[in-house]
């Protein structure tokens, strides 16, 4: 699965920051985002599939109360607005937000200071972390987005990797204000419903600045490798989503679980069983709950709807054209930014 832009449908990376901290990045990286929006290139997208009325959405029943699963793309383009009603419905339904981190937070300013000096290597340069023939692969991939070649020296492998993604989304006119997570988050905050995440910043931001040098290499070659990939274009993951395909997310997930088996458990398969205590105490109160996290966190043998259902929870897909709210009312609640209980 492509990194960066197809890990965006699929993983929960600190996705939503990241568009500011390139902008927050020094001069020499500064200008990767000028150039990104001065090429307007891209590869040529698939025929667009029919939309479908509610993508990516399961119903969770438990007892009376109905709560959702909401499988989201990070990055997304205008074409995806209006979001499709039976989302809208969903999130009016809920009395709580549930995201993978706390999106305030992750576009703070203290939070991209504190990614950009985790990112920026001391003493050594990203040459120095690379074989010589994967660092020329990085210097020619510069090149190819009219980049000085060495634009990537003084940072780490797993944030060269997410930059170059980023130019790549932000020359589809993908962004993260777009997303599936800023849009429900601000509505959230704006409607006063409660809002809470199963991972703190801190521990978002670890999953990169923790990597093994090999894994962050891993990481780095992946997206290089994949890059061109007509799979795992921007657009075909945008479409992808649009019309429901969960088997083309699947085998995206088991595409990155074959080839990159110690980034699918990092990324992916730990989180995944990290939250799950936290989830099903959740789908246990008697709040609405709408769960929103990375699309590929909920799909596949190790995803949150197979593990739900391995628990004994009722977890149905919301058919094309149903009222996706019409079980049971919300219940009122406050807003609460404070961060939830530890998952054990």
């Amino acid at each position: 699965m492509r990194l960066g832009a197809g890990w965006l449908l699929a993983l929960a990376v600190a996705t939503a920051s990241v568009p500011s901290l390139v902008s927050a990045q020094p001069a020499d990286a500064s200008t990767l985002t000028a150039a990104a929006a001065a090429d307007g290139s891209q590869t040529q997208a698939p025929a667009p599939a029919p939309p479908n009325p509610a993508p990516f959405l399961w119903r969770v029943q438990v007892g009376q109360i109905t709560h959702y699963l909401l499988g989201s793309v990070h990055l997304l383009p205008e074409a995806a607005h209006p979001l499709p009603a039976a989302l809208e419905r969903a999130y009016a339904h809920a009395s709580t937000v549930v995201f993978e981190s706390d999106l305030a937070s992750l576009d703070a300013p203290d939070m991209q200071r504190a990614v950009l000096a985790a990112a920026r290597l001391h003493g050594e340069t990203l040459r120095d972390e690379l074989s010589p023939a994967l660092y020329e692969r990085v210097q020619r991939h510069a090149r190819e987005f009219g980049l000085p070649a060495e634009v990537c020296d003084p940072y780490a492998a797993w944030f060269c990797a997410m930059t170059f993604e980023i130019f790549s989304l932000q020359q589809g006119g993908f962004a993260a204000s777009l997303g599936l997570d800023q849009h429900f988050f601000e509505r959230a905050s704006a409607d006063n419903k409660q809002i809470d995440w199963f991972e703190a910043p801190a521990e978002h931001l670890k999953l990169f600045t923790e990597m093994s040098p090999k894994l962050a290499g891993s990481f780095l070659q992946a997206t290089l490798d994949e890059d061109g990939d007509p799979r795992q274009e921007p657009e075909a993951l945008f479409q992808a989503w649009r019309s429901g395909d969960v088997a083309y997310v699947e085998a995206l997930d088991a595409q990155m679980k074959e080839e990159d088996p110690a980034l699918y458990e990092r990324l992916i398969a730990a989180r995944n069983r990290a939250w799950m205590p936290n989830l099903s105490a959740r789908l246990k109160s008697s709040e609405a709950q709408m769960i929103i996290v990375g699309a590929a966190h909920l799909v596949g043998p190790d995803g949150l709807v197979s593990a739900l259902r391995n628990r004994g929870f009722d977890v149905r897909a919301v058919a094309p054209g149903a009222d996706a709210a019409k079980p049971t009312p919300p219940v009122a609640a406050t807003t609460s930014k404070a961060p939830p209980k530890p998952t054990p």
